[in-house]
């Protein structure tokens, strides 16, 4: 039987506060900013784990509006670590704060 294992350095804790970022992206080198809000469900000291409306990509960089500060983590930057399909019109995004 296959178990899945933890990868993360840190435990997350549960939150859900709202969130508003920014993010640059690129489509055949043409680049757009998006930004948007999400909604934060858990956080560590590495990352932060989010949902949004917006289709993320692995690599992205996501700029928060203000800093995010809880439970002793402080964090301004992330980048996309892993993306899956939440539900019809939301996204669960992993980010690893930089």
């Amino acid at each position: 039987m296959f178990m899945k294992t933890e990868l993360r350095g840190n435990t997350r804790e549960p939150i859900a506060i709202p969130v508003q970022y920014s993010v640059v992206i690129s489509k055949l080198m043409e680049f757009k900013k998006i930004t948007d809000s999400a909604v934060a469900v858990d956080i560590s000291r590495g990352g932060i784990g989010l949902l949004t409306r917006f289709l993320l990509e692995t690599g992205h960089v996501m700029i928060f509006d203000d800093q995010i500060k809880i439970n002793g983590v402080t964090a301004k930057i992330g980048v996309v670590r892993w993306v899956d399909r939440s539900n019809n019109s939301n996204y669960r995004v992993g980010l690893k704060f930089i």
